[in-house]
């Protein structure tokens, strides 16, 4: 594991202090050692359509803090690789696996976490993407980072997070169809500490409404807050969207597909949600949401699969969607 920080200037007083003591000098109190804390990050996913592997390479994490100089994670490999090659979608809901574990680090407020991806704009063809015809199409993340903002860093003794990829807003196919770029929009990081998970069940028989498809276009929505008056709205990314948005509409926290097996009900899960009140519902529609672009999808379809709940940390909570009688 490879750091890279100045000593704090707390450190740097009191390596003075202690000079000028030795010396002669003043005999005042060395100031107190920095505090530090224990961190480990995961990665898991929220899946994407239409692809049968999402693989991406990370080598590094890199923490910003305001004033001080970078510390540089280096990420765990397998057999001695100085990184790590990892099928996002092996790992969605709950699930995740660890690529740094149990690091010191200053505890304190860090103004960014900067993740390092291989892709071929450095050479290296160990990002891909094998879409559902099972062709393999690079994966590129134009800087090479995926800036992913701010967390802190308590005292507590081991603090773990989990940086959570929701592929259906991050990864999106160029104009062409020969690459996929991988954005930080719908990536976040959270307090394993602080988050819950979601699942439940859906009736089949909401597939059906006019206009939708069985096999296709089955979404569960996730929206902050209770008590919201305006238009759920589909996935779109505000930085880069183009299409008007003419009523007030409140954007979705992240979505989750219903996967359907046999029987009359389908399954679909949120894992790592921080705790709160949320808005959850089920659109048989949402088989054309463009993740960048405002595309006016009706959610909830069919009317009425709307519902409040409240998550608490640490625990799973339960919503199924059925008919309306």
């Amino acid at each position: 594991m490879k750091r890279q920080y100045s000593l704090p200037s707390a450190l740097l007083t009191s390596a003075t202090i202690l000079l000028l003591t030795g010396c002669g000098g003043s005999d005042s109190p060395a100031e107190p050692e920095v505090a530090m804390s224990r961190v480990s990050f995961a990665v898991s996913d929220a899946p994407v359509d239409s692809a049968e592997q999402v693989v991406v390479a990370f080598d590094q994490i890199e923490l910003i803090r305001n004033g001080e100089e970078n510390i540089v994670l280096d990420v765990q490999g397998e057999n001695g690789a100085t990184f790590r090659q990892i099928d996002l979608l092996q790992y969605q809901g709950s699930d995740s696996t660890l690529i740094v574990s149990n690091e010191p680090i200053p505890t304190g407020s860090y103004d960014n976490l900067i993740l390092h991806v291989l892709d071929e704009s450095s050479g290296s063809d160990l990002s891909y993407v094998v879409n559902d015809n099972g062709q393999q199409i690079p994966l590129k993340q134009p800087s090479n980072r995926l800036r992913l903002g701010g967390f802190t860093v308590a005292a507590d003794s081991v603090q773990q997070f989990t940086i959570e990829f929701n592929l259906r807003q991050s990864l999106v196919e160029n104009q062409n169809g020969q690459r996929y770029n991988l954005k930080p929009h719908g990536v976040t990081i959270v307090n394993n500490a602080e988050v819950a998970s979601i699942s439940g069940t859906v009736d089949v028989s909401l597939f059906n409404t006019e206009g939708c498809s069985f096999e296709q276009g089955n979404f569960v929505y996730l929206y902050p807050g209770h008590g919201l008056t305006n238009t759920l709205a589909d996935l779109y990314d505000p930085e880069v969207n183009t299409t008007e948005i003419v009523v007030p509409a409140v954007m979705a926290y992240t979505s989750a597909p219903v996967t359907y097996a046999e029987g009359n009900f389908a399954d679909y899960q949120f894992g790592f949600i921080p705790a709160g009140d949320y808005t959850i519902a089920f659109s048989c529609s949402p088989i054309a949401d463009d993740p960048e672009q405002f595309d006016g999808i009706s959610i909830p379809n069919p009317a009425g699969q709307v519902h409040e709940i409240t998550v608490t940390a640490g625990q799973t909570t339960t919503q199924n969607f059925t008919p309306i009688l």
